[in-house]
């Protein structure tokens, strides 16, 4: 079973600053392929328009790899959790891969791991989406 990855491929360490989001097929074989790359520049479109848009092409599975963010702010924190409102009422799953420790304790502060299924790295996350029904 295939998911998608939305993944920012640099870190994202300056807020409002232009940068990019690449969607990422993963298969069930574990082989990952671009499949589209989306610039963002820092007000349009927004993480929600994103996730809607990959929910309109079907794509319901859906992983943010945090990977190169550095950090989140409550506006980023925001839109991850208006973004999974989206995919979870689209009877999806988004889950989050491979965030920093610090990203890890604001998730933990403001609850949102007790939403927000956290997996450590892609592997996990492919497990877990991989079975999941």
């Amino acid at each position: 079973m295939n998911f998608w990855i939305l993944r920012y491929p640099e870190p994202r360490s300056r807020p409002g600053a232009s940068w990019r989001l690449v969607v990422l097929q993963r298969s069930a074989e574990g082989e990952e392929s671009e499949i589209d790359v989306i610039e963002i520049d820092g007000r349009s479109p927004t993480l929600q328009e994103i996730v809607q848009s990959q929910l309109h092409k079907g794509r319901t599975r859906l992983a943010l790899d945090l990977t190169h963010v550095k950090h989140l702010d409550s506006s980023d924190l925001a839109q991850v959790l208006g973004a999974f409102k989206h995919v979870t009422d689209s009877d999806g799953e988004l889950v989050v891969a491979n965030p920093n420790a610090r990203i890890r304790e604001i998730l933990r502060i403001t609850r949102l791991e007790e939403v927000l299924p956290l997996f450590d790295s892609i592997e996990e996350t492919a497990e877990h989406l991989q079975t999941e029904s």
